[in-house]
């Protein structure tokens, strides 16, 4: 079984990319499966439109790839924890 990698919860201001890390940490705090579906979702929406933000863009190497590994990550609580196939 896969793990999810977890971060110690932090103030919105210490993140490194707020932009879409505060929506990816709400997923990764949230216990309650109801309110886990739709964390999940405006996660992901936050990742993949920062994502395309930055395609094209040779800068932001580190970011692009905490952004890949945050959406591995939401497909695992979306498989673990949502059981979705």
């Amino acid at each position: 079984m896969a793990t999810i990698e977890t971060f110690p919860s932090r103030p919105s201001r210490t993140l490194r990319f707020p932009i879409w890390q505060s929506a990816y940490q709400a997923v990764l705090a949230e216990a309650n499966t109801e309110k886990l579906f739709k964390l999940v979702e405006v996660a992901e929406a936050a990742a993949l439109t920062r994502r395309a933000e930055l395609r094209g863009n040779p800068n932001h190497h580190s970011e692009r790839k905490a952004l890949d590994e945050a959406l591995a990550n939401l497909l695992l609580v979306k498989k673990d924890r949502l059981k979705f196939g």
